[in-house]
């Protein structure tokens, strides 16, 4: 595996964790709120250090999570992380994120998981 590989596969094992962490939060959102309303998510780069959050209806991140590869990320470019991925989705509350050669296999190994 080449270090290029290894970089890759690591920062998307990274958001593949803040996927895990949103999943839940989408889950007591289903309980205890309405489905169209607004709810705050972890952003989910690369970044293990990142504390910023993103507010996202359920319908956005639904529409988000068919995409294996897809990821929400604060709007700014520090969040977005080019050898891992390339920008598909720009607005004032998020950026949508996809993942590319050896971190998009990550992505769709974890999101299976």
């Amino acid at each position: 595996m080449s270090d290029l590989e290894a970089q890759q596969r690591r920062l998307a094992s990274n958001q593949a964790l803040f996927r895990v962490v949103n999943a839940q939060v989408v889950k007591l959102n289903e309980q205890f709120e309405d489905s169209a309303a607004g709810s705050v998510f972890v952003c989910e780069c690369a970044n293990t250090e990142c504390a910023e959050q993103v507010e996202v209806s359920l319908a956005e991140y639904q529409r988000v999570r068919r995409n294996d590869r897809w990821f929400f990320v604060a709007p700014n470019d520090e969040h977005v992380f080019g050898e891992v991925e390339i920008v598909v989705d720009r607005n004032e509350r998020y950026y949508v994120v996809e993942k590319v050669e050896a971190a998009a296999h990550v992505a769709e190994e974890t999101a299976a998981s």
